[in-house]
């Protein structure tokens, strides 16, 4: 038996000198391709990481309301302060950062029946894994028990099998939305009091609570305990991470245990062993210092090579075109596609939404293929008997190049069906006008269609909500955005 480990003692050592030989002998290009795949694999999850720190445990954050805990829009969003990129304006958010490692989640909503209202829930890799709402469910009262993947114990009372729903992820998060019919006073009071009746928070504290309805702000703040490293607060926007900074929260991605690895994904094992040659591996922290500087140069370049990649799809265009708008919806979406998955990472966190819930339609471009800038005027011309087809409502928001809505002095950040319906935007001859521009138009019709722009370029991602089939299909006569200039 001695002879036999004698035997073994020089094979440990010539594999681990190989192995330390590998990393140490690590070319620039190599290391330049293997940050590129690792920009690619990760900058979804990276985006959603940073989303779940601001929510969960950065105390500085004004999202900042701990884990298993909605934390609600209580007032339409604005251009500032910069959260997320490409939201929309005509609902009021809930976000709820969920951890099923250790026990259950409960979530409880009242009936809804006149107004649009949903709750969806992802993974760390942005897939869609639980809807309910106004076009799934209509119109409640109902709950879920949500469950982690290795979770068991014993199930409470009182809920019926397809009430309780496993998550493909120990993380999860919820995104709520509740629509705003109205830019009144008393409509906000109104979606107020729902949120206040919408229960999300851990079975044990619901059990201790009597089972019952309780708003967020009687649960209490729990924060969360993930990886972090110093300066993560003073990071606003990670898509503009480079090099070995965005590598740090690549780090941090592959260190939480919570943050689930797709199973059996021989793509994902071969690209997560790549990794380690940068120092990213789990169970271990990570360290630039260990990476020479011809590395770490290379490493920048890899990054930018995938934002280059990825930014080139959309100049492309890679939705349905019409127009000159990309409809995007997720039928043919593939999760193996990282370029897709990276894309939506960086211009949009979370897309794409299912089309079961809604699509939506990029515009970069003018009717004649030119690059949107507020440098000029534009018209976007609806036909009053040709609108979106939906069974909730549409919405056209703008955004400024790197997808966040645009500071304006009349706070107007979208328009949308119920401000048609409502008799708020100015229509004749069978049609409707939305005049695109960064000054405020003279004539007060077009000040009421007027959709303010930046001086610089910019960008409309709008969103069609229980969209028809033309809406998914991309067969839907979406107007161009025209330059009358």
């Amino acid at each position: 038996m001695k002879k036999a480990i004698y035997y073994l003692i020089p094979f440990f050592i010539l594999f681990a000198f190989f192995a330390c030989d590998q990393k140490n002998n690590l070319t620039p290009e190599e290391a330049r391709s293997i940050a590129k795949e690792a920009f690619l694999w990760g900058m979804h999850p990276v985006g959603i990481y940073h989303l779940r720190y601001n929510y969960a445990q950065n105390e500085k954050s004004p999202r900042y309301g701990g884990i298993n805990r909605v934390s609600w829009e209580r007032t339409p969003m604005k251009a500032l302060p910069r959260v997320a990129t490409t939201p929309n304006f005509t609902t009021l958010y809930g976000n709820t950062m969920l951890d099923l490692s250790k026990e259950p989640v409960v979530i409880t909503v009242p009936e809804i029946s006149d107004r649009y209202w949903s709750i969806q829930l992802h993974d760390n890799y942005a897939r869609w894994w639980l809807k309910v709402g106004s076009q799934f469910n209509a119109p409640g009262p109902l709950r879920r028990l949500l469950i982690g993947p290795n979770w068991s114990g014993e199930l409470p009372d009182g809920f019926v099998g397809a009430d309780i729903v496993q998550s493909p992820s120990d993380f999860s998060g919820a995104l709520a939305r509740i629509a705003l019919t109205d830019d009144t006073e008393e409509e906000l009071k109104i979606v107020n009091r729902i949120q206040d009746r919408i229960t999300i928070m851990s079975l044990s504290q619901w059990m201790t609570a009597g089972q019952k309805e309780v708003k967020a702000d009687d649960v209490p703040i729990t924060k969360g305990d993930y990886p972090t490293y110093p300066g993560m607060d003073t990071i606003s926007e990670p898509g503009k991470l480079k090099g070995v900074d965005f590598l740090r929260w690549i780090s941090l991605v592959i260190n939480d245990p919570t943050f689930t690895k797709q199973p059996d994904n021989c793509q994902e094992d071969n690209a997560l062993s790549s990794f380690e040659r940068l120092g990213l591996k789990a169970g271990e922290s990570f360290d630039p210092t260990q990476l020479t500087p011809e590395v770490v140069t290379a490493v920048e370049k890899g990054i930018e090579d995938g934002k280059k990649e990825v930014l080139s799809l959309m100049a492309e265009g890679f939705g349905i075109p019409r127009n000159g708008w990309d409809f995007s919806n997720d039928i043919g979406y593939k999760d193996s596609d990282w370029q897709q998955r990276s894309l939506w990472g960086l211009i949009a966190l979370l897309g794409p939404i299912p089309s079961q819930s809604h699509t939506g339609a990029f515009g970069t471009k003018d009717s004649e293929g030119r690059p949107l800038s507020g440098e000029h005027h534009y018209t976007i011309t609806f036909d009053l008997n040709n609108m979106p087809p939906v069974t909730e409502f549409w919405e056209i928001p703008l955004y400024d190049n790197a997808g966040y809505f645009v500071d304006n002095p009349i706070d107007r950040y979208a328009l949308n069906s119920y401000m048609l319906e409502r008799g708020k935007l100015q229509t004749g001859d069978g049609k409707l006008i939305i005049y695109v521009q960064n000054e405020e138009p003279t004539d007060p019709n077009q000040k009421k269609n007027w959709l303010p722009a930046p001086k610089e370029g910019f960008q409309f991602a709008a969103r069609f909500y229980g969209p028809y089939t033309p809406l998914i299909d991309g067969s839907y006569n979406m107007p161009g955005v025209v330059r009358v200039d």
